[in-house]
């Protein structure tokens, strides 16, 4: 009998003992909501790791950073670390993650912070940040906005949407099969995708380079008086339309695409016995650089 009774004091000492640890425990547990807070610098540095599920961040004018959601059933526990600049916020899996299910997480960060959102599957979506963001995926869609500062977006199959504020900064959207839409964005924009197909509605963009495979790539925008734009696609089309006064300077050719312009003289052949065409003119004092250039894709140049 006595060793009976050791053995459930033991149990319950045992119990108790994990019961507390569970308590105690800094991480969020798995399924559970969450609810974290800390300080943080107005122009530091948060850094943002899920796999699966969603992540929304938003700007807001507290020295702190504040993480809410659900952990995902399946997961080991969410990292929630502030030191110095460095606010990170993480998602943990187990070695062997075979049924996780989504994760979602509602991060408020100060305003003018650096954001990085590193995710698989899981959806992000920014707004309010004004410090320079660097968000990517495998197969999630991105959603953002500009504000001045550098923005940088990687996908692989995801969608990615861009919407601008007016302030001009660099923009660099790189895809696999993901579609890209730039909306009202200024400044220098740069696109690099295989098959996705982009479009970009601007204001005056100042240096643009776009390159497809595949793709089709549309751009809408106004020409600053010094802008360079380089286009570049094998077999994807390519279409770019211009508001306002245009005085640029036009360099099109295609090795086997047709070439269409509603303004300035008609493509020409660029030999007797090959496919190619080229145009090229000027209009008006010529102060900006278009180049665009396909293999077997068509271009079409028009006004608004």
């Amino acid at each position: 009998m006595k060793t009976v009774a050791s053995a459930i004091r033991t149990t319950r000492a045992t119990v108790c003992t994990a019961l507390l640890l569970m308590i105690a425990a800094p991480h969020a547990l798995a399924g559970e909501p969450i609810n974290k807070r800390a300080a943080a610098p107005a122009n530091g540095s948060v850094e943002i790791s899920n796999t699966a599920g969603h992540v929304q961040v938003t700007g807001w004018d507290r020295n702190e950073v504040e993480v809410t959601g659900t952990l995902g059933k399946g997961a080991d526990h969410l990292e929630f670390t502030s030191t110095g600049s460095v606010t990170r916020v993480q998602v943990v899996l187990p070695s062997k993650a075979w049924h996780v299910e989504d994760s979602d997480l509602e991060v408020k960060i100060p305003l003018g912070s650096r954001l990085q959102v590193n995710t698989v599957s899981a959806d992000i979506r920014a707004q309010g940040v004004q410090g320079a963001q660097r968000l990517q995926s495998v197969s999630a869609n991105i959603t953002t906005e500009t504000a001045g500062d550098d923005v940088e977006c990687k996908t692989v199959s995801g969608n990615v949407t861009v919407n601008g504020s007016g302030h001009k900064g660099l923009l660099t959207i790189t895809t696999v099969s993901g579609d890209a839409v730039l909306n009202r964005v200024e400044g220098e924009v740069n696109v690099n995708t295989v098959s996705g197909n982009v479009t970009v509605g601007a204001g005056a963009m100042s240096r643009s380079r776009l390159r497809s495979t595949s793709g089709d790539l549309a751009v809408s925008s106004q020409l600053a008086a010094d802008a360079r734009y380089d286009v570049e696609s094998i077999s994807g089309g390519v279409r770019l339309e211009l508001a306002g006064p245009v005085s640029a300077e036009f360099d099109l050719s295609s090795f086997n695409g047709e070439i269409r312009s509603c303004f300035g003289p008609k493509a020409v052949r660029t030999s007797e016995y090959a496919p190619g065409k080229e145009l090229r003119f000027t209009e008006g004092r010529g102060e900006a650089r278009v180049r665009i250039r396909t293999m077997n894709g068509n271009i079409s140049l028009c006004k608004k």
